[in-house]
């Protein structure tokens, strides 16, 4: 089943959260970026939900979170995610996990709008920190695969100009209004 819920991916620091909190204060409906979440809160609070103690209730925790919010959304209302189901299976390659099938499977059950808008690397704007411990180049690499899994999985990528973030979010609104119309 596919919802309009409008995926805004690419690799980490590229500018999503940006665009999806800026989405938030036009007053659209969002899923936020579950991953630093839970990072955060388990760092703060010494848990061990994390991607390098215990990388498989990481996982399982984080699709919980996105399968929640796209069970949320009714079926022709337009909501914005930081990040889908399908990036879980584009790190996972990353990765070089060997069992994806579920991945794989949970990536195709859960359909968003065929558009995913991509944020491209840009090393300006890049910053590390203690929940993203990538470096650029890393990054770089995280991004080719989930460019390469999403249209794997059949949607159609457009890649978002490096522009400030209301030019982005304009860019978003009306690529979408005009493809809806």
């Amino acid at each position: 089943m596919q919802k309009s819920i409008v995926v805004i991916t690419g690799g980490p620091g590229f500018g999503k959260t940006s665009l999806i909190h800026r989405l938030k204060e036009l007053n659209y409906r969002v899923g936020d970026e579950y991953a630093q979440e839970i990072i955060q809160d388990q760092l703060e609070h010494g848990g061990d939900c994390l991607p390098w103690k215990n990388g498989k209730a990481f996982r399982e925790l984080i699709f919980q979170k996105r399968l929640a919010f796209w069970s949320s959304v009714v079926d022709e209302e337009l909501a914005f995610a930081d990040r889908g189901i399908p990036d879980q299976l584009a790190f996972a390659r990353y990765q070089g996990k060997a069992k994806l099938s579920c991945l794989i499977k949970n990536s195709r059950s859960y359909s968003y709008f065929p558009y995913v808008f991509i944020t491209s690397p840009w090393k300006e704007i890049y910053l590390q920190n203690q929940v993203r411990s990538e470096t650029f180049e890393q990054a770089c690499e995280i991004h080719e695969w989930i460019c390469k899994t999403y249209l794997d999985l059949g949607y159609q990528l457009v890649h978002l100009p490096k522009i400030d973030v209301e030019q982005r979010v304009n860019f978003i609104i009306n690529y979408i209004t005009k493809l809806r119309s």
